[in-house]
């Protein structure tokens, strides 16, 4: 899909050039609005976490997994974005460090005192809200 994709933005480049082989309007100008989705600021999340297990295991970052440092493993977020995560009006800020979780249903897992700070710890996971920082 990525491969049409390209192609197809570089077919509509060559389409808009004017004699002298310069763009007219940019790739970005050209493309339909639905198609520019910026990154929304909020977002409801099914939260859980992992702990004292799995102390000392490699993460996706190569650092050793610490349960209690404000980390996070989510799936497809950069490594290295801060996010703040709120629950039962406390929040903490935590940067994603791994990959995860596996289990299907659940888009985000905190570390343990991440869990422990905003009152995850008695349900064990809970919607949460999620804002990149």
């Amino acid at each position: 899909m990525l491969v049409v994709v390209l192609i197809a933005t570089a077919v509509i480049a060559i389409l808009f050039q004017n004699g002298s082989g310069e763009a007219m309007r940019s790739v970005a100008e050209v493309r339909h609005p639905e198609q520019i989705v910026a990154p929304p600021t909020s977002r409801k999340m099914i939260a859980s976490y992992y702990g004292p297990g799995l102390q000392g295991n490699r993460t996706a970052s190569g650092e050793p997994f610490d349960p209690q440092e404000y980390t996070a493993a989510h799936n497809s977020l950069p490594l290295g974005t801060e996010l703040r995560v709120s629950y039962g009006g406390k929040s903490v800020r935590v940067t994603v460090n791994d990959r995860g979780p596996y289990a299907p249903g659940y888009d985000l897992d905190l570390s343990l005192a991440a869990a422990r700070k905003i009152g995850l710890i008695e349900p064990g996971t809970a919607p949460v809200r999620v804002v990149v920082q």
